[in-house]
């Protein structure tokens, strides 16, 4: 079922525009993509079209505003709308057999877009310094998420879907500062997302002494797959240019998040909250050499996952 070809070709027009007025600078635009994807299987699979393609034509306007409060800080404003295509594998009618459960691709697949509007504020007290601060919305239609669904016989498979619209805001925090050749880099993010889904619930029926069930289903709000709620990055950092010395000790954290959505109300598989500790350096010689080296998840953190 692996053994196929795929193929995407994009063809793409862009118009833009800039208007710079004292410390006002705008920038609009309009980029028009055309987007043909398509697979053939090498070898037939029962139940699924042995060749299959898709073509969709997206018009993506943006318009971005920057306000310089002062020498050394800016407002930003924009709005822009974006795509997201599945990727080769995903619309591909593969079936595979798992320990634990089955897998399966989907043809059907539909291609993401998203508004999104995005205010910031940036100072930049010194070169390789920043301190920002931004609050995001975005407006979602046929976000790509992965979940068990069933509707082929009697199997149930682990496949990508999409399941409605969606909308993200939060806030992010992002700071640089260097006393030297030390310096610190953090980076916050909230984000508050939610998906309206339609679930089944089996509730007992109990009438006439059965022991039967009866299945309803129901709206249920819940978080994007793979979206979580916070996110924090911090790095202690080196840096020594006329040396050609570059070093980072990095910890980051992600809250938890759902990995697998559920067909059944209330029961979508989460990833617990993980840190993670990594470290790196790189060494510049003045012949044009380097040398790399970095050392993942120093802490040896589980990743764990409530089924």
């Amino acid at each position: 079922p692996l053994n196929y070809d795929a193929s995407e070709k994009i063809g793409a027009t862009y118009i833009q525009s800039k208007l710079t007025y004292n410390k006002l600078e705008i920038i609009a635009g309009l980029r028009a993509e055309h987007t043909e994807q398509g697979y053939f299987l090498k070898f037939p699979t029962e139940g699924a079209q042995n060749e299959g393609n898709q073509k969709y034509t997206d018009y993506l306007p943006s318009v971005h505003v920057k306000y310089g409060l002062h020498k050394d800080a800016n407002l930003r404003f924009s709005y822009a709308k974006s795509l997201n295509r599945p990727s080769f594998f995903e619309i591909v009618p593969y079936s595979q057999i798992y320990e634990d459960y089955k897998e399966r691709g989907n043809p059907d697949l539909i291609h993401t877009t998203a508004h999104n509007i995005d205010l910031r504020y940036e100072y930049f007290p010194r070169q390789s310094e920043q301190v920002m601060l931004g609050l995001f919305y975005k407006n979602i239609q046929n976000p790509i998420e992965f979940g068990m669904m069933s509707g082929f016989g009697q199997d149930t498979y682990y496949m990508p879907m999409n399941f409605g619209d969606a909308y993200n805001y939060g806030v992010e925090f992002d700071v640089t500062k260097y006393f030297s050749r030390f310096g610190i880099k953090a980076n916050y993010t909230f984000t508050h997302s939610r998906i309206t889904t339609t679930k089944m619930e089996e509730i007992p029926d109990n009438t006439g002494g059965g022991s039967g069930h009866t299945t309803t289903y129901m709206d249920q709000s819940r978080p994007l797959y793979g979206q979580a709620g916070h996110v924090v990055n911090f790095s202690l950092l080196y840096k020594d240019t006329y040396n050609g010395w570059d070093a980072q000790l990095a910890f980051s954290y992600t809250g938890e998040r759902i990995c697998i959505v559920s067909r059944y109300y209330n029961r979508d598989s989460w990833q617990a909250g993980y840190t993670q500790l990594d470290a790196s350096v790189e060494k510049q010689f003045k012949t044009g050499l380097a040398l790399f080296a970095k050392a993942s998840n120093l802490t040896n953190s589980p990743m764990i996952q409530y089924v």
